[in-house]
């Protein structure tokens, strides 16, 4: 069955990371997109690796499912075309610098004039407005001026990028979200209008209590290493065979129990969650000298319906993980070549009882649906 986007046309004019996932999302939920590769223009992130057949896989995890598109943009006819395609297109995406589409004729005031209807979409480091509006943001700049870097990494040491690109992923998914809702939007107006994706903004509505609980103390949050700022024991622990979670402790008495350490359940400084985090540098010594004593699954088994435990796991692991094989949470996509070669990709998140995504189709290859559009003359 068609995903819940059929029948939505995307002129993606997305590149790097951050535009290219959002749209993605929309590939996934069935909306077909068609990307736009700037002739003469080079997207670096073509020559990230590893490689298979050729093609860099780097591109599987965002293209998959796209159709390719080339297209002159120096050219006149070529910014012709471009609005040609964009007046039977539902949604056009962008991430360049702001300012970029409206130098090469392609901006929102220019487009909306050929097609009223149209979700004008742009998704940028800071925005298309402010003191940044024309500033670079990459990635690891939203994680830095987002505040996310200084509450990442240990109290003693560096700030840390996340081990994943949050500020491009989170800012693309908005923007996948922000199109779903201007779509949904235009049923009843019967109008396009634009959307504008901050990665910063996206990463700052991501900060949960941290912003509140400076408002409400004062007080600057800081990096605390792996633990919870509010919630103790809330933190990975190392075992005799590995390294597990450990949260959410239901009842503090049982659990000092299993432990073997009772005494703790008398303490009256450490009763609940938020008494015991003012003692966090008293119990965690505690804590880790216990947990090195057995091993990761004799932890999950005693500690069931205590508190909430967990492995903590590479890709691989992942990967292999029985409940995340039941669920298909990885798929394999061909690479087209001379090589019969597959890749293991992500799957969508969201799963519809009738319409749920279906991901099974590769990256393009540079330009390969370009003839299927009308002639570039």
């Amino acid at each position: 069955m068609a995903g819940p986007l059929s029948g939505i046309r995307v002129l993606d004019f997305t590149h790097a990371l951050a535009g290219p996932f959002g749209t993605m999302v929309l590939t996934d939920l069935g909306a077909e997109v068609n990307h736009i590769q700037r002739i003469g223009e080079r997207d670096e992130t073509r020559g990230h690796g590893p490689f298979a057949n050729g093609r860099s896989t780097f591109r599987f995890s965002v293209e998959r499912g796209k159709r390719a598109v080339q297209i002159d943009l120096k050219k006149p006819e070529g910014v012709e075309l471009a609005l040609k395609l964009a007046e039977r297109s539902d949604v056009l995406a962008e991430n360049f610098r702001t300012g970029s589409m409206d130098r090469m004729g392609l901006g929102y005031e220019v487009v909306s004039k050929r097609n009223p209807r149209i979700i004008y979409a742009s998704c940028t480091g800071f925005g298309q407005t402010g003191p940044y509006a024309t500033r670079e943001g990459v990635d690891i700049v939203a994680q830095a001026m987002s505040g996310l870097m200084s509450l990442t990494g240990e109290a003693d040491g560096r700030p840390m990028r996340s081990g994943a690109s949050m500020g491009d992923t989170l800012g693309g998914a908005y923007l996948a979200m922000g199109i779903i809702s201007a779509l949904y939007e235009r049923e009843r107006s019967g109008v396009g209008q634009r959307l504008d994706v901050s990665m910063a903004e996206s990463l700052i509505y991501h900060l949960e209590n941290a912003i509140i609980r400076y408002s409400a103390t004062g007080e600057v949050p800081t990096r605390i290493g792996p633990r919870h700022p509010l919630s103790t024991p809330f933190q990975p622990f190392e075992t005799s065979d590995g390294w597990i979670v450990v949260a959410a402790v239901r009842d503090w008495e049982a659990f000092c129990i299993v432990i073997g350490r009772e005494e703790l359940a008398h303490d009256p400084r450490l009763q609940t969650a938020a008494d015991r985090t003012p003692h966090h540098d008293e119990l965690e010594p505690i804590l880790m000298e216990v947990f090195r004593e057995k091993s990761s699954q004799e932890w999950f088994d005693s500690l069931k319906g205590i508190c909430m435990t967990a492995p903590i796991y590479t890709i691989a692991d992942m990967i292999e993980d029985p409940d995340f094989q039941d669920r298909q949470s990885i798929v394999s996509l061909p690479v087209p070549g001379p090589e019969e070669r597959r890749v293991l990709v992500s799957n969508s998140p969201i799963r519809l009882s009738r319409t749920s995504p279906k991901i099974d189709r590769p990256a393009p290859s540079a330009g390969e649906h370009t003839s299927d559009q009308p002639k570039n003359r």
